[in-house]
């Protein structure tokens, strides 16, 4: 079985999934902003303390997923 590489920061995703525990807080509707992402190509634009990355989802926009929800994506256009 070969082991899947590391994404960096940088590198292309598509987001495959979504985490089932999210909740609207603080007026942001986030199931929706993730819901919009999932089968989009977004680069890596940072990664958090415990793994988390950073996409830009849209213009005003930005998620932390887990790296499980998302495959890394050679030479894919950005979504946005």
């Amino acid at each position: 079985m070969v082991k899947p590489r590391e994404i960096r920061k940088g590198d292309m995703v598509r987001v495959i999934g979504v985490p089932a525990n999210l909740h609207d807080r603080a007026g942001i509707a986030t199931p929706r902003v993730f819901e919009s992402a999932l089968g989009k190509t977004f680069r890596v634009e940072g990664i958090g303390e415990y793994g988390h990355l950073g996409l830009v989802v849209s213009r005003s926009d930005t998620i932390w997923i887990e790296p499980e929800f998302v495959e890394a994506v050679d030479n894919a256009p950005q979504t946005i």
